[in-house]
């Protein structure tokens, strides 16, 4: 396995520079589109989402060389920040703050907190995933932002980072999941509190586990806490009863004889393997899936076990393609960065 990751960790280490790799023609079309429907054409973002995930893995790989010179260009050029997809880029940002003591990236991490709290009181909160649907809130969105204001409140002192960041989990567990199969929808209306797309996208489930997992080890309120985990238990029961035979999630959970998404299997494994790393009460957890009672320690083997099927000269192919809106989920599989940088994470973690 040692020689996949190292692929694995080469290849991150090229997209993170590079990604996504667009021909002339694309590159025709993209302008048109800016000059026919600008506001409706987002800029092309170097320090993306797609991005962000592949730095997380590298913080994994504790390699703080290339995450500087990620990081360091990104605060070169301005330090843009266009939608909520960027913060996501603070969680490992803070990483290298730690490593380093270098100031400039607490600098940025502290720009990157305040365009988050400006616009919690410009939009509102729960926090929609952009300012032209302002009542539309994604599940994606808290995994992009909820970890980073709960490992920079625990950082820096500052319970109202850690507050807005758990209020939106808690919300979106209020507002957001179906009752009868106990799985997210992607997302919901805020003033109408409909519910909204299909009920357990793979990469749905992925993105709430993940918020989950990654701001856990970083509150310290009992109740918060405590409600947390009781979310995080509920979710994984709900959620393994669709664990395929071959060890894999499919591209929405329920629809078992569909195709695989080793998106949704890598954020899955990921996230339930931090959570056992940092609570003991998910490490006896035990769950039903499609062939009786497992334990979780037996669910991750299986979901690592099946994702390094579908890893070949670097990249983990068998991923859904990148979601377009709400119901909206092209079935076109290869590899990209979201089944990549969760999937190096999840394998690199003891």
């Amino acid at each position: 396995m040692e020689q996949i990751v190292n692929e694995l960790l080469k290849e991150i280490k090229y997209e993170l520079f590079h990604y996504p790799e667009t021909t002339k023609k694309q590159d025709v079309k993209y302008l048109i589109k800016r000059l026919l429907r600008p506001n409706n054409t987002p800029k092309r973002d170097s320090f993306f989402w797609t991005h962000a995930m592949l730095t997380q893995a590298l913080e994994a790989a504790e390699d703080v060389d290339a995450l500087k010179k990620y990081y360091d260009a990104w605060i070169e050029k301005g330090l843009p920040i266009y939608n909520l997809d960027n913060i996501m880029n603070g969680y490992s940002l803070l990483y290298m703050y730690e490593k380093t003591g270098d100031q400039k990236y607490k600098q940025a991490a502290d720009s990157l907190y305040k365009w988050v709290f400006d616009y919690a009181k410009e939009m509102g909160n729960p926090l929609p995933y952009r300012r032209h649907h302002p009542t539309h809130v994604y599940v994606d969105g808290l995994g992009m932002v909820v970890p980073f204001l709960c490992r920079y409140g625990a950082m820096f002192q500052k319970q109202e980072a850690i507050d807005l960041g758990v209020n939106q989990i808690l919300a979106f567990f209020e507002y957001g999941m179906d009752e009868n199969t106990g799985l997210p929808y992607h997302g919901y209306d805020t003033k109408s509190k409909i519910k909204q797309g299909i009920i357990g996208w793979g990469r749905a489930v992925g993105w709430l586990m993940l918020a989950l997992a990654d701001s856990l080890e970083y509150v310290q309120d009992d109740e918060d806490r405590k409600e947390l985990i009781r979310v995080f238990e509920k979710l994984t029961r709900a959620t393994i009863q669709y664990l395929r035979e071959d060890g894999h999630f499919s591209w929405q959970l329920s629809a078992m004889e569909g195709p695989k998404d080793t998106s949704a299997t890598a954020m899955i494994g990921y996230a339930l393997k931090k959570s056992v790393s940092i609570d003991g009460r998910m490490q006896k957890l035990k769950v039903q899936n499609c062939s009786g009672e497992i334990s979780i320690k037996e669910v991750i083997q299986k979901l690592e076990a099946a994702l390094l099927t579908s890893c070949k000269n670097g990249k983990i192919y068998d991923c859904s393609g990148e979601c377009e809106g709400f119901s909206q989920y092209p079935q076109v599989y290869g590899a990209y960065p979201w089944s990549l940088g969760p999937g190096a994470r999840m394998l690199l973690m003891k």
